[in-house]
């Protein structure tokens, strides 16, 4: 039997910080963010049902200010198979269409999925702030 493990991607065009944007979602989704990481970059976090939530600041396409949220499991129990084994299969289950359609409903702001081309910037982005830094990723105060 595979388990089953969702995961997220949405985005916002915003000029908020990471702070705000994370308090808005955090009521939406009754949740409490924190100061935290997300693939070493500077981020907002939340545990809801096993899944780390992130709030991460990124420069999308043209350069505009975009909140990336992601979603993915973080539930130990679901590195194991049901019958206890560490020989796991999964079903990923993508419910990002349905995170965008209710925190639009319940924010007012005009969530989106991310497209190749909203991929590729957000690469792009990150690629010349390393460069930058020497390092990776933005670091807290860049966005």
């Amino acid at each position: 039997m595979k388990r089953q493990e969702i995961h997220f991607s949405a985005r916002l065009d915003t000029d908020e910080t990471l702070e705000q944007v994370a308090a808005r979602v955090g009521q939406a989704l009754s949740c409490t963010f924190a100061r935290g990481e997300f693939q070493r970059w500077h981020a907002q976090v939340a545990d809801v049902f096993g899944l780390k939530i992130s709030v991460v600041g990124e420069y999308g396409i043209g350069g505009k200010k975009v909140a990336k949220l992601v979603g993915e499991v973080i539930e130990e129990g679901f590195l194991y198979a049901p019958d206890g084994s560490d020989s796991v299969e999964y079903d990923q289950v993508d419910i990002s269409a349905y995170v965008v359609d209710l925190l639009t409903i319940r924010t007012g702001l005009q969530w989106y999925r991310p497209t190749a081309e909203d991929y590729a910037a957000e690469r792009a982005a990150a690629r010349g702030i390393d460069d930058w830094h020497g390092q990776v990723g933005l670091q807290e105060g860049d966005w």
